[in-house]
């Protein structure tokens, strides 16, 4: 993981990260299927030229570790390469990206009421008093 990665936006936007930077098994994306068998459908598949291109279920299969910046700089690199390549999964890219942006402004944290903060203080301040004592 590189520490320069910021979450990456639309492609077309200013807010994707530098190209090096994404994990483990993550969510599919609206387009990917996981059939019976356990093989992965993508809705749609394509050639992408040359040997270490993604095909289109590895690219949305890893499209939330793109979004968290939670993978090597290579793989990203394949991952962003496959986006700006292929108008389909970039389209189910934005749409994951907007979820991800919902969820995360639904999700806001309220701050703790004053009564609640005074108390986890205090009782902070007295396990540390009788920690040292």
């Amino acid at each position: 993981m590189t520490s320069e990665h910021r979450e990456p936006g639309p492609l077309g936007s200013s807010s994707v990260g530098p190209r090096s930077a994404g994990p483990a098994a993550t969510p599919a994306g609206a387009f990917v299927s996981e059939s019976a068998s356990g093989s992965v459908d993508p809705g749609h598949h394509h050639p992408h030229g040359g040997p270490t291109a993604l095909d289109c279920s590895e690219a949305l299969l890893r499209a939330f570790e793109f979004l968290d910046g939670e993978m090597e700089a290579n793989d990203f690199a394949k991952v962003r390469a496959h986006l700006d390549a292929c108008a389909e999964c970039l389209r189910q890219y934005d749409l994951d990206h907007m979820v991800k942006l919902m969820i995360k402004r639904s999700c806001a944290p309220e701050p703790a009421p004053t009564a609640l903060r005074a108390t986890i203080v205090s009782r902070l301040t007295v396990i540390r008093i009788e920690t040292t004592n």
